[in-house]
């Protein structure tokens, strides 16, 4: 049977086309993916997948997913398309962000200066309850 990805539902962890975000980011959206993944309650349409920037980019559809961009802007085309755009909802010494509209967004971007700050600041935004937030939004639970 094949699998169902809802566009309103689904997260879309979006990590750089890339070796460097390959070996370095993609590891922390898979972390990412598991997460939200065990937060769907066992409903398929309420999960992640992780994707390129490149896939992103290419594809029209992907505008309807909710998504969050995995590393920042020079490695990842996605979040460089997206956090100029976006609030901070967290940063730490000019090194971490964390760019999402806590009150109506379906776009994320989660990034640092380097690697480890680029997977703290995903850390954060699990640790913060932001991750609870947006899936809120994206899934309409009430709180």
């Amino acid at each position: 049977m094949p699998r169902y990805f809802d566009i309103g539902s689904t997260v879309l962890i979006v990590v750089g086309y890339g070796i460097l975000a390959e070996a370095e980011d993609r590891p922390t959206a898979y972390e990412l993916k598991r997460m939200i993944d065990s937060r769907g309650e066992g409903t398929e349409s309420r999960s992640a997948v992780v994707v390129t920037d490149m896939w992103v980019l290419n594809q029209e559809m992907a505008d309807l997913f909710p998504a969050i961009a995995v590393g920042g802007p020079g490695v990842n085309a996605f979040t460089a398309q997206i956090y100029e755009e976006l609030p901070v909802a967290v940063a730490r010494d000019q090194r971490l962000f964390v760019q999402m509209n806590q009150d109506a967004g379906k776009r994320v971007a989660l990034w640092g200066m380097d690697q480890s700050a680029t997977r703290e600041a995903v850390e954060l935004f699990i640790k913060d309850g932001l991750l609870d937030r947006l899936l809120d939004l994206v899934w309409h639970r009430d709180r």
